[in-house]
């Protein structure tokens, strides 16, 4: 099993801090990550957000590669639909080449409708989108001439240039919380980008992988955790933090509440105590009890962890966290 780390990359309203010194705290995180042992640093993205929320991919990318040696970094992920799929080829190729064949590019469908407004799209027009955005970006890859006559996209022979470092190209992972979504990453033959331990939504995905034609086991499948390596008490650890937590996990609830869709609804009130159970707090032992039971029964290939949360002192309380993970969990992980 592979692990990563993922940062939010936003300003807190519980730490005052300069935009330089926020992102300069977090690629100084990520760089410790790869330091420890962490498999891949991945870069989150949004757009217009009050608190600069994950801003960027290419230019953290890009500081990565010149920071990093060995670890994959990646994006977690592009909201796919809002980039032209050609640009976008043509901007990880140049990645793939710039880190030496070290990327992985996450796309998913976004579950933000201001984002969606922003750029003058129908959100309703999502799922097509994303359909021949990923047709498209892999047809980029190949370098060779592209005649394409789609709902959103004429293209009349172009080409792109650059081609990625790696062959066919970089590791394509395919963002999913609902079954339609693993669905769409299986039938593009796509790594799935889990965000949901649903047995159905992983079922849709093999589903579709076979449907296609590919494989078993040619994929790989991630989840994220937000997960605290501590010998305190849990309960402590969540009273001393939950209003922290619970900025990371209300911001979710919000944005997909907007779409009105039942299947992106958490089904959760907000509340003191409403997102416990999104947070895996814990000794080694514990965690990893938690975990082993859904690595296997999902088949998870890698596990992302959703780093210190918005408002945490990186270079304090973080990295202590953080340390203590690689130190008595990730071994284990790793070995799985």
């Amino acid at each position: 099993m592979r692990v990563g780390l993922t940062l939010e990359m936003k300003a807190s309203p519980y730490r005052k801090q300069s935009w330089t010194d926020l992102w300069e705290d977090c690629l100084w995180t990520f760089t410790e990550a790869e330091r420890l042992g962490f498999d891949s640093l991945l870069v989150q993205e949004h757009f217009f957000s009050a608190d600069g929320y994950a801003p960027s991919v290419p230019i953290f990318l890009s500081q990565l590669i010149s920071r990093t040696t060995t670890a994959r970094i990646g994006s977690y992920i592009y909201v796919a639909p809002l980039h032209h799929p050609l640009a976008l080829a043509q901007e990880t190729a140049v990645l793939d080449q710039l880190s030496g064949g070290r990327l992985d590019v996450g796309v998913g469908i976004g579950h933000r409708i201001a984002e969606y407004a922003a750029f003058g799209l129908d959100p309703r027009t999502r799922p097509s989108r994303m359909e021949e955005a990923l047709e498209l970006l892999k047809l980029g890859w190949s370098g060779e001439e592209i005649e394409y006559d789609g709902r959103y996209h004429q293209i009349p022979g172009l080409q792109v240039q650059p081609p990625p470092a790696q062959e066919p190209h970089p590791p394509l992972w395919v963002a999913a919380t609902t079954v339609a979504a693993a669905a769409r990453a299986g039938r593009h033959g796509a790594n799935l980008a889990g965000a949901s331990v649903d047995p159905e939504v992983h079922a849709a995905y093999h589903a579709a992988l076979a449907e296609a034609g590919y494989e078993p086991g040619s994929t790989r499948v991630s989840n994220p955790w937000s997960i605290t390596v501590t010998d305190e008490d849990p309960e402590q650890v969540w009273e001393r933090n939950q209003h922290l937590y619970f900025e990371r996990w209300d911001y979710y609830r919000r944005i997909r509440s907007e779409f009105g869709d039942p299947d992106l609804d958490y089904g959760l009130a907000p509340s003191h105590d409403s997102y416990r159970a999104n947070e895996l707090i814990g000794d080694p032992e514990t965690v990893l009890a938690v975990l082993e039971p859904f690595v296997k029964d999902l088949g998870l290939t890698d596990l992302v962890l959703f780093g210190p949360h918005p408002g945490i002192d990186l270079r304090g309380e973080g990295i202590a966290s953080l340390r203590r993970f690689a130190a008595d969990v990730l071994p284990t992980l790793q070995s799985w």
